[in-house]
């Protein structure tokens, strides 16, 4: 959902309304908001990730053999 200018309006309207302590709470909240979407991406991708070893035949290697191949390819560039 994409909120108009009206919309933005009256939050902070209402913001401005409530105390301080309670300001850092809603500030507390969109911090947690955001925190969660990042590790629902995070997740997604993970999933993704595991998904193309198996399909690949690669998932029996570590993160350390991953770092190990990726850090040898950008040594030799």
């Amino acid at each position: 959902m994409v909120m108009n200018t009206k919309e933005k309006s009256y939050i902070k309207k209402e913001i401005d309304k409530l105390p301080p302590e309670l300001v850092k709470e809603v500030w507390n909240f969109i911090e947690f908001l955001i925190q969660k979407e990042k590790r629902k991406k995070w997740i997604e991708f993970d999933e993704w990730a595991v998904n193309l070893a198996k399909e690949r035949g690669f998932s029996h290697l570590t993160e350390e053999d991953i770092s190990k191949i990726v850090t040898s390819y950008r040594e030799s560039k």
